[in-house]
């Protein structure tokens, strides 16, 4: 959802696409927080970060002769659905859950931003139409239907992007719910009818539910479950190599370790940002295990990780609660690879202090696009009741208060830690260029 490609009058691609792992756009992001950065939060209702806008301005300014032949900017689920269909550029689209990602949105309005396309010089006609999930914005052409496998003429809904069509297939459709998407980037987000921006803190942004009605605030670590790939692939090669040998997940070796490991792993707090943080966007943020001696093993640094994940989740929710002081938040849904983990799972609860709940199926965004696009042609009446009969809570694991009165010492020393990290950290970049 925030990285961008772009595409001619014809809908052939004219740059590669540019991910949301992409930083370099890097200084266009640092001048648009110098600049205008509140002004951007009060009206898109997200901070200056790794998202479409700054990168629209590197590719206007770095690559000009590219810019000038983009007909529209558009998105990798878009791309494939206009190439399904047969559009043309002038007819490209994005359903609105992607719109906050643009940085030229108005959320209050809910339009694009003349004052915002001025301030940062970027034209609105290379900005494509804003449509609802549900729309139909073409049908399968034949060309396309041969490839496939497919008939000809199949309806072709604008769909969501994924995670908002995680929070909606995980039945966050009503205010307060909460989801952990424990995936490549470890998001948390919490069902909200308003938006009220984060001026203070410049952490949580405002993505438009499927749900017309709601919000989903949240935020999310730029990598967080690749911080577990990374610990597995490179660090627990001993681990690994055992798990391959018994056939089973090296993973379960390592929550197996992990579950050794009193909270707080004794001590050993890890920062997950290996790849600089998102949310709020710090690109100097690395890596850093503090507080380890001897007597730490693999299990310590890998209930670690586990933890500062929590303990990032309860940075966003503190702030989330101080905004919107009336949101009850009875639960958590936890979706995604790492909801297999007990051990992480019942961090979470008693690092948060509320029960995390499982649910009764798999592919959440898949799930919801079904029902997005039986209710886009018709055949489901209802999207909101079809997706809450789907989708059931099957189990709920309790956070253990004690244990959560003691995790409120380690997380006040996360924040603490990773505020200072910035300063630390200052120059480190010249020791790796």
């Amino acid at each position: 959802m925030a990285g961008i490609l772009a595409i001619d009058k014809n809908w052939n691609p004219v740059m590669p696409y540019d991910s949301w792992l992409d930083i370099r756009c890097r200084e266009y992001i640092d001048y648009i927080k110098q600049t205008h950065e509140d002004l951007l939060i009060q009206l898109t209702g997200a901070p200056p970060t790794v998202d479409h806008l700054p990168k629209m301005k590197w590719w206007k300014n770095e690559r000009p002769e590219i810019f000038e032949k983009i007909c529209k900017f558009t998105v990798p689920a878009v791309y494939v659905a206009g190439k399904f269909a047969g559009l043309k550029g002038e007819e490209a689209f994005y359903d609105y859950t992607y719109v906050t990602f643009t940085g030229l949105f108005d959320v209050h309005k809910m339009k694009y931003s003349e004052e915002l396309a001025e301030v940062f010089k970027l034209p609105l006609d290379k900005m494509p139409r804003i449509v609802k999930p549900w729309e139909v914005v073409g049908e399968l052409t034949p060309e396309e239907a041969s490839k496939t496998g497919l008939v000809k003429g199949i309806p072709i809904v604008a769909g969501a992007g994924d995670g908002m069509a995680c929070t909606f297939g995980a039945g966050l459709t009503a205010p307060g719910l909460c989801l952990d998407i424990a995936g490549t980037a470890s998001a948390f987000y919490v069902s909200v009818d308003k938006v009220v921006p984060d001026i203070r803190y410049k952490t949580l942004l405002y993505l438009k539910s499927v749900v017309p009605e709601l919000w989903c605030v949240g935020a999310y670590i730029n990598g967080g479950g690749l911080c577990l790939r990374w610990f597995r692939d490179e660090v627990a090669k001993e681990e690994k190599r055992r798990a391959q040998e018994l056939g089973i997940d090296p993973y379960k070796i390592l929550d197996e370790q992990a579950s050794r490991i009193p909270p707080g792993s004794e001590g050993v707090v890890f920062i997950p940002h290996l790849g600089g943080r998102a949310y709020p966007y710090n690109p100097r943020i690395r890596g850093v295990w503090a507080g380890f001696t001897w007597k730490h093993n693999i299990g310590h640094l890998f209930r670690s990780i586990l933890e500062a994940i929590a303990f990032e989740y309860d940075h966003y929710l503190r702030i989330l609660r101080e905004l919107l002081k009336e949101v009850k938040i009875d639960e958590v849904r936890g979706i995604g690879g790492g909801n297999k983990s007990e051990i992480w799972n019942q961090i979470k609860a008693d690092i948060l202090g509320v029960p995390y709940v499982l649910l009764n199926r798999e592919e959440y965004a898949v799930t919801a696009l079904a029902v997005i696009g039986g209710y886009g042609v018709g055949v489901i009446k209802d999207y909101v009741k079809a997706i809450n009969e789907w989708v059931k809570p099957v189990r709920k694991i309790q956070p253990n208060t004690e244990v959560h009165e003691k995790y409120k010492k380690y997380s006040s020393f996360y924040e603490k830690l990773i505020s200072r990290l910035d300063y630390i950290l200052e120059g480190h970049e010249l020791l790796i260029e």
